[in-house]
């Protein structure tokens, strides 16, 4: 699990095209030039204190205008708490009273608060100070504005390197465009991304660190059809290369939580296997359509042709050749040309009934 503290993290308003450059402009002559030269751009009038998070550090954030990167409006400095240098002067476009919400909930004296991430939605704070690297040693993301999906919080990365800090483009990429920031497991060793697009789209990443740089190693694409389906693209490292495999999956239902049952008739199997009717709209018409899955919720078959009810044997019965199939609370009769095989259902895991099939367009009921 993450050591970052959670407590409620949010997510490009400007294009990081233009961040970039008011970062050449600006932080990185930190480096290598005095500091008078980005003292005499900055406004002095208003000046924030950073909570305390590090015996090393301290961390303030001060007022910024420049006519050219108008966005950009405040400064976060870090310093040495010996050499009183100067190491990160960072340009941010941040929205102050936002950041000072959490300052009077956690009785911090108006200072702001680090160290607050909530994957992927809720409160972020301007600094985290965290191993990102897995190198046993506290690196820095100091927020740059809302760049993430949905105008979440995005951040800059930098990587602890002897007595300072260095600007890490691979680790900042994590941390922009994405739904809030990445999620970090010390267990595992590995970090994690998630970004979408609506309701339907969904992108979960994991990522090693490999020569000090994240290498991804899964990405897991979920998108909803509009049969009631996940089709997933998943996406895995294998001997350096990343092999491809795309299938479809039941949605996640647990009936606990979510309450009535979204499907018409559905019933586990003895091997754990479900069966499941449901339906969909083809333009005004409702059909009915039939999905089998391991008990991991992979459709092994989908078929949605014509099917027969009997309404004396209360059998729904359909033939993908040349298989038969016929569907009751007994289970799945499977019948080849010369063999029949009875897949048992599970009784107390029925739900549903099949006395209402007549509704549907590609069901004759006889």
């Amino acid at each position: 699990m993450s050591k970052v503290k959670t407590f409620n993290a949010l997510p490009k308003v400007l294009s990081n095209q233009i961040f970039r450059a008011a970062i050449t402009l600006l932080a990185l002559p930190i480096l290598s030039l005095p500091y008078s030269a980005l003292a005499q751009a900055s406004n002095q009038s208003k000046q924030y204190q950073i909570e305390d998070f590090s015996d090393d550090y301290y961390a303030t954030i001060k007022d910024y205008t420049d006519k050219q990167f108008s966005e950009l409006n405040y400064i976060i400095e870090i310093t040495d708490a010996k050499t009183k240098k100067t190491l990160i002067a960072q340009p941010s476009s941040l929205a102050m009273d936002y950041e000072l919400q959490d300052s009077a909930s956690l009785q911090l004296g108006g200072k702001l608060s680090t160290n607050i991430v909530n994957i992927p939605y809720g409160d972020s704070s301007v600094l985290i100070y965290d191993d990102f690297n897995f190198d046993n040693k506290n690196d820095l993301a100091l927020k740059d504005g809302r760049y993430g999906c949905y105008g979440g919080p995005s951040y800059q990365v930098y990587l602890k390197k002897d007595n300072s800090f260095v600007y890490s483009e691979e680790f900042t990429e994590l941390a922009q465009g994405n739904c809030g920031f990445f999620d970090i497991d010390y267990d595992r060793q590995t970090l994690s991304t998630m970004t979408k697009s609506g309701a339907s789209w969904h992108k979960y990443s994991t990522y090693k660190v490999i020569n000090n740089k994240p290498v991804t190693i899964r990405i897991v694409e979920e998108e909803y059809q509009a049969k009631g389906l996940l089709f997933i693209t998943e996406s895995t490292r294998v001997n350096g290369k990343m092999r491809v495999d795309n299938y479809q999956v039941l949605p996640v239902y647990d009936p606990k939580t979510d309450g009535k049952s979204p499907y018409i008739y559905t019933f586990h199997l003895d091997n754990e296997k479900i069966m499941v009717l449901t339906s969909y709209f083809v333009g005004d018409s409702e059909q009915l359509y039939y999905v089998f899955a391991n008990k991991e919720g992979r459709v092994e078959l989908y078929y949605d042709g014509p099917f027969i009810y009997d309404t004396k044997q209360k059998t729904l019965s359909f033939t993908n050749k040349p298989v038969l199939y016929q569907v009751n609370k007994q289970g799945i009769t499977v019948k080849l040309p010369n063999s029949s095989k009875l897949l048992k259902s599970q009784p107390k895991s029925v739900q549903g009934s099949l006395d209402s099939l007549a509704q549907y367009t590609n069901v004759t009921v006889k």
